[in-house]
Protein backbone atom coordinates (compact mmCIF):
# COMPACT_ATOMS: atom_id res chain seq x y z
CA UNK A 1 0.00 0.00 0.00
CA UNK A 2 2.86 2.23 0.56
CA UNK A 3 4.32 2.00 -2.74
CA UNK A 4 0.66 2.54 -3.93
CA UNK A 5 0.51 5.77 -1.96
CA UNK A 6 3.88 6.85 -3.69
CA UNK A 7 3.37 6.05 -6.94
CA UNK A 8 -0.23 7.87 -7.02
CA UNK A 9 1.62 10.73 -5.39
CA UNK A 10 4.52 10.74 -8.12
CA UNK A 11 1.80 10.36 -10.91
CA UNK A 12 -0.25 13.34 -9.46
CA UNK A 13 3.04 15.38 -9.03
CA UNK A 14 4.92 14.45 -12.29
CA UNK A 15 3.21 13.20 -14.89
CA UNK A 16 -0.57 14.46 -14.30
CA UNK A 17 0.26 17.85 -12.41
CA UNK A 18 2.97 19.66 -14.77
CA UNK A 19 0.67 18.47 -17.45
CA UNK A 20 -2.41 19.58 -16.09
CA UNK A 21 -1.05 23.19 -15.59
CA UNK A 22 -0.62 23.32 -19.52
CA UNK A 23 -3.51 21.30 -20.49
CA UNK A 24 -6.52 21.19 -18.68
CA UNK A 25 -7.16 17.75 -20.75
CA UNK A 26 -4.90 16.16 -18.04
CA UNK A 27 -6.93 17.67 -14.50
CA UNK A 28 -8.87 14.24 -14.38
CA UNK A 29 -5.70 12.37 -14.39
CA UNK A 30 -4.10 14.44 -12.09
CA UNK A 31 -7.49 14.55 -9.32
CA UNK A 32 -7.68 10.86 -9.50
CA UNK A 33 -4.05 9.84 -8.66
CA UNK A 34 -4.03 12.36 -6.43
CA UNK A 35 -7.18 10.70 -4.72
CA UNK A 36 -4.97 7.46 -5.20
CA UNK A 37 -2.43 9.07 -3.02
CA UNK A 38 -4.30 10.09 -0.64
CA UNK A 39 -6.80 6.73 -0.25
CA UNK A 40 -3.66 4.50 0.23
CA UNK A 41 -1.87 6.69 3.15
CA UNK A 42 -5.44 6.64 4.75
CA UNK A 43 -4.99 2.62 4.08
CA UNK A 44 -1.73 2.78 5.59
CA UNK A 45 -2.39 4.49 8.60
CA UNK A 46 -5.40 2.42 9.43
CA UNK A 47 -3.56 -0.68 9.47
CA UNK A 48 -1.19 0.46 11.65
CA UNK A 49 -3.40 2.54 14.13
CA UNK A 50 -3.33 0.57 16.87
CA UNK A 51 0.48 0.27 17.05
CA UNK A 52 1.40 4.36 16.64
CA UNK A 53 2.39 6.21 19.36
CA UNK A 54 0.45 8.86 20.69
CA UNK A 55 2.21 11.70 18.95
CA UNK A 56 2.80 9.44 15.63
CA UNK A 57 -1.39 9.87 15.29
CA UNK A 58 -1.34 13.08 15.86
CA UNK A 59 0.53 13.68 13.26
CA UNK A 60 -0.64 11.45 11.19
CA UNK A 61 -3.91 12.71 11.67
CA UNK A 62 -3.07 16.41 10.73
CA UNK A 63 -1.28 14.90 7.66
CA UNK A 64 -4.64 13.13 6.38
CA UNK A 65 -6.49 16.26 7.12
CA UNK A 66 -3.98 17.90 5.11
CA UNK A 67 -4.90 15.28 2.17
CA UNK A 68 -8.37 15.75 2.35
CA UNK A 69 -7.50 19.37 1.92
CA UNK A 70 -6.00 18.48 -0.98
CA UNK A 71 -8.43 16.67 -1.99
CA UNK A 72 -11.04 19.05 -2.21
CA UNK A 73 -8.91 21.70 -4.21
CA UNK A 74 -8.05 19.18 -6.86
CA UNK A 75 -11.63 18.68 -7.15
CA UNK A 76 -12.19 22.16 -7.39
CA UNK A 77 -9.31 22.69 -10.03
CA UNK A 78 -11.34 19.63 -11.84
CA UNK A 79 -14.94 21.38 -11.39
CA UNK A 80 -13.60 24.84 -12.39
CA UNK A 81 -11.14 23.19 -15.86
CA UNK A 82 -14.38 21.22 -17.15
CA UNK A 83 -16.54 24.25 -16.48
CA UNK A 84 -14.13 27.06 -18.36
CA UNK A 85 -12.37 26.54 -21.28
CA UNK A 86 -9.71 29.14 -20.06
CA UNK A 87 -7.16 28.98 -17.54
CA UNK A 88 -8.10 30.92 -14.03
CA UNK A 89 -6.15 32.06 -11.63
CA UNK A 90 -8.28 30.46 -9.34
CA UNK A 91 -7.91 27.22 -11.25
CA UNK A 92 -4.08 27.67 -10.68
CA UNK A 93 -3.75 28.68 -7.31
CA UNK A 94 -5.88 25.02 -6.59
CA UNK A 95 -3.41 23.01 -8.53
CA UNK A 96 -1.02 25.06 -7.66
CA UNK A 97 -1.70 24.33 -3.75
CA UNK A 98 -1.71 20.59 -4.51
CA UNK A 99 1.48 20.36 -6.78
CA UNK A 100 3.22 22.50 -4.00
CA UNK A 101 2.25 20.18 -1.38
CA UNK A 102 3.07 17.06 -3.05
CA UNK A 103 6.62 18.05 -3.94
CA UNK A 104 7.15 19.18 -0.22
CA UNK A 105 6.06 15.44 0.68
CA UNK A 106 8.54 14.15 -1.50
CA UNK A 107 11.29 16.44 0.15
CA UNK A 108 10.19 16.21 3.12
CA UNK A 109 10.32 11.43 3.33
CA UNK A 110 13.04 11.87 1.13
CA UNK A 111 15.33 13.92 3.77
CA UNK A 112 13.99 12.16 6.55
CA UNK A 113 14.66 8.97 4.66
CA UNK A 114 18.55 9.97 3.71
CA UNK A 115 19.35 10.64 7.54
CA UNK A 116 18.82 14.54 7.11
CA UNK A 117 18.36 15.79 10.64
CA UNK A 118 15.00 16.99 11.15
CA UNK A 119 15.63 20.37 11.82
CA UNK A 120 17.12 20.75 7.87
CA UNK A 121 14.41 19.18 6.89
CA UNK A 122 12.08 21.56 7.78
CA UNK A 123 13.86 24.86 6.39
CA UNK A 124 14.10 23.06 2.92
CA UNK A 125 10.20 22.10 3.68
CA UNK A 126 9.51 26.01 4.27
CA UNK A 127 11.97 26.89 1.26
CA UNK A 128 10.28 24.58 -1.50
CA UNK A 129 6.96 26.08 -0.15
CA UNK A 130 7.79 29.72 -0.41
CA UNK A 131 9.18 28.73 -3.95
CA UNK A 132 6.32 27.17 -5.29
CA UNK A 133 4.05 30.12 -3.89
CA UNK A 134 5.93 31.87 -5.97
CA UNK A 135 6.55 29.61 -9.26
CA UNK A 136 2.33 29.67 -9.05
CA UNK A 137 2.69 33.50 -8.79
CA UNK A 138 4.63 34.01 -11.11
CA UNK A 139 2.18 31.28 -13.54
CA UNK A 140 -0.87 33.62 -12.73
CA UNK A 141 1.02 36.74 -13.56
CA UNK A 142 1.62 35.11 -17.18
CA UNK A 143 -2.30 34.21 -17.06
CA UNK A 144 -3.26 37.91 -16.60
CA UNK A 145 -1.51 38.86 -19.55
Amino acid sequence: MVTLHALGGLLALVAAGWLALRRPSYVDIYFWSLVACIVFVVAVVAVDWGGLEATSRVLFAALIALGAVMVWRGARARRIAATSPQRSARELDHLGFTLVALLDAFVVIGGLDLGAPGWLVGVVAIAVAAMGHAWITSLKRGLMR
